[in-house]
């Protein structure tokens, strides 16, 4: 079960007993009555899978309140992750008997609120179904009554129309298209601005409607996944919107889907200069130094993404001073992120001369990025291996100087050249012919050739040329040629 559809269980208890405000004034009192007493008694009682048939005959019922009491227990049937058969399974015995169609008419067509907030629940958990179970949905005229709850007067409605709407964008890209061309993303984002706080002098998102504008965010985030329609202009609104969000909001539930959003839509290079202009790259400096884990992963992929586009755009990066927070994260318990800084750093290290000097002469990132070669998994000694080998490209010598003499860059690659990672080893061997190429004919070349032997480092080059594959062998008989040249 998805973390998301936990969520929505946790979430139905809190909000059962603020149904009553979805009870009409116009219904006559003794039936106002009767919802009233049924919403309380049932808020308490969780549904019983062996009434499963009795359920479905209330739903089917002309009364009201016999009709609400059917589909309060099979929304609950649906949402309980403590029922004993799978969601897909109970959707399918919901589908043999024929009760979806009588649920969807109640959705569109009832003009009390109480029993459409039901029924459409029920159609959001459809939602978390198969790909057939979903169509479902669209058979039966779904996405406009998902729509049209959109614009209803209840915060709680519109919010099931806005889960299920995008629990289906999420789930499939077929859906998530055809969503997109139905105008889900306008309608969405317009209903997130109106969740704004009007009194507010600074004009930051409220929280008066804070609950809808978190599942709105989530929304957001699942229209971004996933491989990119032609009509960019959809992902342009969506990159424009969540990095308004994540600029005005400190919620931290929120700034964490925002973030995972454009952090899928930061890998497009036409979207990148949209996020820099939208100045969003100081706050997600700030977003690293926060102690919530699952802030700063997401941010710290979008700043990753940025550091790969051209010189221009990483400046404005590390203008931000985020070296200095990468040398912090370095020394983070969490693995993934220790990797996606390396590999944050390695973009920087294949960019300017200048912007390389950053890393070469900050000695306290450099010691941080030494002591992970000692007990790292392999994934991040290879995005170091890719640092080392993108300064020896990009630096100036004076700097590469730097490295050899000042921090024994020559003994780091030897020590690289023992990992038993095919992809680490041929990196590394591509960094030490480039620096040998770059000394040829220079006053370095006989130092550095003695640094290089001094480090064992021709000794490990041989072993590749007898047991590696041909690519590597290739390489290291590189090596061979111009230390010998």
């Amino acid at each position: 079960m998805s973390d998301f559809k936990k969520n929505l269980y946790s979430r139905q208890k809190q909000q059962d007993l603020q149904l009553l405000k979805l009870i009409p004034d116009s219904l006559p009192d003794e039936i106002k009555q009767a919802l009233k007493s049924s919403v309380e008694n049932l808020t308490k009682q969780e549904a019983d899978q062996e009434k499963f048939e009795e359920y479905i005959h209330k739903v089917n019922s002309d009364d009201i309140i016999t009709s609400f009491i059917g589909l309060n227990r099979c929304r609950k049937l649906l949402s309980n992750p403590q029922i004993a058969a799978p969601t897909e399974q109970m959707i399918e015995l919901f589908f043999q008997t024929r009760v979806h169609i009588k649920i969807f008419d109640i959705a569109k067509n009832t003009n009390i609120p109480l029993l459409k907030y039901e029924a459409l629940w029920i159609i959001c958990n459809i939602g978390f179904g198969t790909q057939k179970q979903i169509q479902t949905i669209v058979d039966n005229d779904g996405i406009n009554i998902l729509f049209q709850a959109l614009e209803s007067e209840y915060v709680e409605i519109k919010e099931l129309g806005v889960w299920a709407l995008a629990n289906m964008a999420g789930e499939n890209l077929i859906f998530r298209d055809m969503l997109l061309q139905q105008g889900v993303l306008k309608v969405f984002i317009n209903l997130a601005n109106k969740c704004r706080d009007n009194q507010s002098e600074t004009n930051n998102w409220g929280t008066k409607n804070l609950t809808i504008l978190k599942t709105l965010v989530w929304a957001f985030s699942n229209l971004a996944k996933g491989k990119k329609t032609p009509e960019k202009i959809f992902f342009k609104d969506l990159v424009y919107i969540l990095c308004q969000i994540i600029v005005e909001t400190e919620d931290e539930e929120i700034l964490k889907d925002a973030c995972w959003g454009l952090s899928y839509l930061s890998q497009e290079d036409f979207l990148m200069h949209i996020i820099i202009q939208e100045q969003i790259t100081q706050k997600l400096v700030l977003l690293l130094q926060k102690e919530n884990q699952s802030i700063v992963i997401p941010a710290l992929r979008i700043l990753g993404n940025i550091l790969t586009g051209n010189e221009e755009q990483t400046n404005v990066v590390m203008n931000c001073g985020v070296v200095q927070v990468f040398q912090k994260l370095l020394q983070n318990n969490k693995r993934n992120i220790r990797q996606e800084v390396c590999w944050s750093l390695s973009n920087i290290a294949a960019g300017s001369s200048g912007q390389v000097k950053q890393i070469i002469r900050d000695d306290q990132l450099l010691n941080s990025i030494f002591l992970l070669l000692n007990n790292e998994t392999s994934n991040v000694i290879e995005q170091i291996s890719y640092i080392f080998s993108n300064c020896i490209f990009s630096a100036e010598l004076e700097d590469i100087d730097y490295l050899v003499i000042q921090h024994g860059l020559f003994q780091k690659m030897s020590l690289l050249l023992d990992m038993n990672e095919k992809i680490v080893i041929r990196v590394t061997l591509e960094g030490i012919y480039q620096i040998q190429k770059r000394v040829q004919n220079d006053q370095r070349q006989e130092q550095y050739k003695k640094f290089i032997v001094d480090s064992k480092i021709m000794d490990k080059v041989a072993d590749q040329l007898k047991y590696s594959s041909k690519e590597i062998s290739s390489k290291a008989s590189k090596v061979f040629e111009i230390f010998n040249s």
